[in-house]
């Protein structure tokens, strides 16, 4: 076949499916620019999770791998037994300490699970900081649809703390965000007033001061009455706290009286700042007092003495 031939043959093929090939060529184009653009194309990252059930989101802490299978056994047994309203078995895996300062007694604690579990639940938990050798986790309280089923209504979760005191190789566990009982044993006084300290329970948000104040003398004492917000404050190194429930009551001392007080001031359990001192901003020796407004600026006026009292913690 000459060359003639051949040229003549291919331009007749060309010609007759010219459309044909002109269509592959634009599909074949086509394809190519796609495929070019989506490899270019930057790549959208997804974010990765990874649920690490003992690993504090506070500052990434993990608790010892010995700890944690006991720890979500503990957890899921509680539940459990709250869920079954077993009232006394779920009771007595309490610490000592958060059955007498958070729930005396078994009815107190009956509340507790009959307000939380009033249907069956499900739950998650989350290491939430460690302090020391104590574990605070975040436990997740929710509905349980497998065994309630959907309702239609739209699902919550109560947050519950637990903390895990590691006390000899032997986990306590304590709910309601209490942490720790302290003993303190503090004693300050001066000529008028005697304060002692017994000790304080420690909670994650708060700390609450079990304390006896005596008047020493043969006049009344006003300590607070919510004349001023600061009337009793908790100095933790970085800032000053004001007692809470200062405003609910008033707090006088008849002569020589003593009464007992629960002071609550705002604190972080893992904050690091330790409480230097206690202070008395206004303490109020008077001549009378009838507790009247009409004549509280008149017996202030004749008041024996008004000054502050600081009380020092010991610093280790």
């Amino acid at each position: 076949m000459s060359f003639v031939n051949t040229r003549l043959k291919i331009r007749r093929f060309f010609k007759k499916y010219k459309k044909i090939i002109i269509f592959i060529v634009l599909l074949w184009a086509i394809l190519f620019a796609v495929n070019y653009i989506l490899k270019h194309m930057p790549k959208e990252e997804i974010p990765k999770t990874t649920y690490e059930p003992n690993v504090s989101v506070m500052n990434e802490d993990k608790v010892p791998d010995k700890l944690q299978p006991t720890i979500e056994s503990t957890i899921d047994t509680f539940i459990q037994r709250c869920n079954n309203k077993d009232y006394e078995n779920a009771y007595n895996m309490l610490s000592d300490d958060c059955k007498s300062e958070v729930y005396p007694t078994l009815s107190s604690f009956q509340k507790y699970v009959d307000g939380k579990f009033q249907s069956k639940r499900a739950y998650s938990i989350q290491d939430f900081s460690n302090v020391g050798n104590q574990y605070i986790y975040n436990v997740n309280i929710m509905d349980d649809i497998m065994a309630t089923g959907l309702t239609g209504k739209d699902y919550g979760y109560i947050e519950e703390k637990f903390v895990f005191t590691n006390d000899d190789d032997s986990l306590k566990l304590a709910i309601g965000g209490f942490v720790r009982k302290q003993n303190l044993n503090v004693v300050g006084e001066d000529e008028n007033l005697k304060v002692d300290i017994d000790y304080k329970d420690v909670f994650y948000d708060q700390e609450s001061y079990k304390v006896t104040l005596t008047n020493r003398t043969e006049h009344p004492i006003v300590i607070a009455d919510g004349s001023t917000n600061n009337e009793i404050s908790l100095n933790i190194g970085t800032s000053d706290r004001n007692e809470q429930n200062i405003e609910t009551y008033g707090i006088v001392l008849q002569p020589n009286e003593s009464k007992s007080y629960s002071f609550v001031f705002n604190k972080y359990c893992d904050d690091g700042n330790a409480p230097q001192y206690m202070m008395f901003n206004n303490i109020r020796v008077l001549q009378s007092y009838s507790g009247d407004e009409s004549t509280k600026q008149s017996e202030l006026d004749n008041a024996i003495r008004i000054y502050t009292l600081r009380i020092n913690f010991p610093t280790k």
